[in-house]
Formats: C-alpha cells, sequence, structure tokens
C-alpha cells in the first residue's frame, strides 16, 4: 500500500547511482564506437572475464529499471581502464534537462537534485580541500637516471606526472559549472556581458562629453542689496 501511494506521488523517473553508471557504460560504448561483443572484449583483461553478450546486454537494460544491475568499485575501475575514461565519467548523472531525479533512500518520492551526485563526485568548497591534503601525501614527480661508470649521469625524464595539479582542474570545472548554473549557457552569456561592456562603454562616453560641454553653467544668484 505504501509502495503504490509513493509511485503515485512520484512526478519525474528517478535513477539509482546503479542505473547512473549503467546509463554511462551505454555512453561509453556509443562512444567508442564498439557493438557490445567488443566493449565485452576490450573489458575482458580488466575484469578478468569476458562478459557475455546478455550480461552486457543486461547492464545497458537496467537503466529502464526491470532489474537494476548493481556494480562494485573493481568493476567500475575495471570500465575507467577499458573505456579510457576517467572514473567520473561512470558517476556523472543525467542532464537537468532529462529530468531525472536521483534515487537513495533518503530521497523524496520523485527524488534528489542530481547536483547532489556531481557535489560528491567533483568535491564542493567545503570537501575539495580534504581531498587535497590527501594528495599532498603523495610524492612530487620522480625522476629517472642512468648513473656510469665514470660518474656521468643520463637523464631519462620523468617517471610520471604529479598529481597534485588536477585537482586545478576540477576547480576550474566546478567555476565554470557555477557560471552555467547562474547565467545559463556560457556563450551566450559572453556574449550578452560583452554587449553589455559596450553599452556601458557608449554611456561613458556620452557622460564625459557631457561633462567637457561648452555650454556655459548657471550663474549663481546673488542676495539682493539691501
Amino acid at each position: 500500500m505504501l509502495l503504490s501511494m509513493a509511485r503515485r506521488k512520484q512526478t519525474r523517473p528517478s535513477y539509482t547511482v546503479n542505473q547512473v553508471i549503467a546509463s554511462n557504460v551505454a555512453k561509453a560504448r556509443l562512444l567508442r564506437g564498439w557493438t557490445q561483443q567488443e566493449a565485452a572484449e576490450a573489458l575482458a583483461p580488466y575484469l578478468g572475464t569476458k562478459m557475455s553478450p546478455a550480461s552486457f546486454s543486461a547492464i545497458e537494460r537496467s537503466v529502464d529499471g526491470g532489474r537494476v544491475r548493481e556494480f562494485d568499485a573493481d568493476e567500475v575501475f575495471a570500465f575507467a581502464r577499458g573505456f579510457g575514461l576517467p572514473i567520473g565519467w561512470f558517476f556523472t548523472p543525467p542532464s537537468p534537462n532529462d529530468n531525472i531525479g536521483l534515487a537513495t533512500p533518503d530521497a523524496p518520492a520523485d527524488g534528489l537534485d542530481p547536483h547532489v551526485l556531481l557535489d560528491a563526485l567533483l568535491g564542493t568548497n567545503e570537501t575539495v580541500d580534504a581531498w587535497r591534503q590527501l594528495l599532498l601525501s603523495w610524492p612530487l614527480m620522480t625522476h629517472r637516471m642512468r648513473l656510469h661508470d665514470d660518474g656521468s649521469a643520463d637523464y631519462l625524464g620523468r617517471d610520471e606526472d604529479d598529481v597534485h595539479p588536477r585537482l586545478d582542474i576540477l576547480r576550474q570545472l566546478q567555476a565554470g559549472m557555477s557560471v552555467r548554473d547562474a547565467l545559463g549557457d556560457i556563450a551566450e552569456a559572453r556574449h550578452v556581458l560583452l554587449q553589455l561592456a559596450d553599452l556601458l562603454a557608449e554611456l561613458g562616453d556620452h557622460a564625459t562629453d557631457d561633462s567637457t560641454s561648452t555650454t556655459p553653467a548657471r550663474s549663481k544668484s546673488k542676495a539682493p542689496k539691501k
């Protein structure tokens, strides 16, 4: 009875996080231009087994909610390696334009705002610094050298890049999202702001012209003589 009442109150579809992942697995396959068979073959080395066509199809069908496929962390890591995409790709919620909520145990009938998942994925001003501090526990990039018997050395380049600057990319992404939330389409907002800047410059020119006008100033009235 309670379940049926909740369904009647639901005003929009909602995805669980597992359905978000399943949806993005399907998007990743289309991005790479692979068939389900080709995707299964690409993932096999990282999963440790090759999924059958039926198993891969079940992942993509679980988006519809008939039977939701649940994923573990090892599988999502394998998806990232097999498709050559960041783990964050698979946790990115649908666009707000799709009007799909995020189904969680604490959500109302029509789900949470999907932005909640983005905050968990990218961090916020309040949470990202803790992640930065954790990344700072990683050493700086190392450099490889080959030493010869005569004491000379050959520089072989960096072993790997620092991970620390990657959070700056997330900061830029967060800033861009904040601008988009406030102003809508960034390109359109930029066009409007440029037009506004031109208008303000034009108004400023008029104000300057008025201040340098040759029109004589009104003479101050003098008090009548007694």
